[in-house]
């Protein structure tokens, strides 16, 4: 089986086994974590390029949403672009499907299929590549004001790559966030901060 059939059973396994165990269980609490918002990030980007004698430096700009449709499901969208080393300009747009699994009020998994569509350029070089993602996440709140977040990451575009990301979000109130997140582990490694609106 090639990677991609791989992924679509990751994408199937992490959205239907979830579903299934809260159809058994119809008392299971709906989570009191949001899924409703829009977000603004700036991240540093580190690319280890096959055959290229040091990785690849990059900074950019990543603009994102997400909106819940149900009590368990979600979409999510974003926009980034980024300008990395020998004068090359990213732009990444994602299309996602999630579904949220609440463990307890403050504590959820949840996992995520995502399309990714990209291009490269840099002068009259240009490249275009689309290909597939799944995200599997447990987020919780210590307490009011702090929010952890922390999974595993894995995409097909171009080449595949699997990530492990971590976060932490700091609620000034009810509604406004700032957070700090890491990527590592992969070909592509960032450290990033963001501004988030919940809705």
């Amino acid at each position: 089986m090639n990677s991609k059939g791989i992924l679509a059973l990751l994408a199937i396994g992490s959205l239907l086994l979830p579903a299934v165990s809260s159809a058994q269980q119809s008392s299971q609490s709906t989570s009191g974590l949001g899924y409703t918002y829009v977000e603004l990030g700036y991240d540093k980007h580190d690319f280890d390029v096959e055959r290229a004698p040091d990785s690849i430096d990059g900074t950019g700009f990543t603009l994102s949403g997400s909106f819940r449709v149900s009590d368990n499901w979600h979409v999510y969208g974003s926009y980034g672009n980024a300008d990395v080393d020998f004068g090359i300009d990213i732009d990444t747009w994602v299309l996602g499907l999630g579904y949220n699994y609440s463990l307890n009020p403050k504590l959820d998994l949840y996992g995520r299929v995502l399309y990714i569509d990209q291009s490269a350029d840099s002068g009259s070089f240009s490249s275009h590549d689309n290909g597939l993602g799944v995200q599997l996440r447990i987020r919780g709140r210590v307490n009011e004001k702090v929010e952890l977040e922390g999974g595993i990451q894995y995409v097909d575009v171009a080449s595949s790559d699997t990530s492990l990301q971590g976060s932490v979000r700091y609620y000034f109130s009810r509604s406004l966030s700032a957070g700090v997140g890491i990527t590592f582990g992969g070909d592509a490694d960032g450290l990033g901060v963001n501004v988030r609106y919940s809705f």
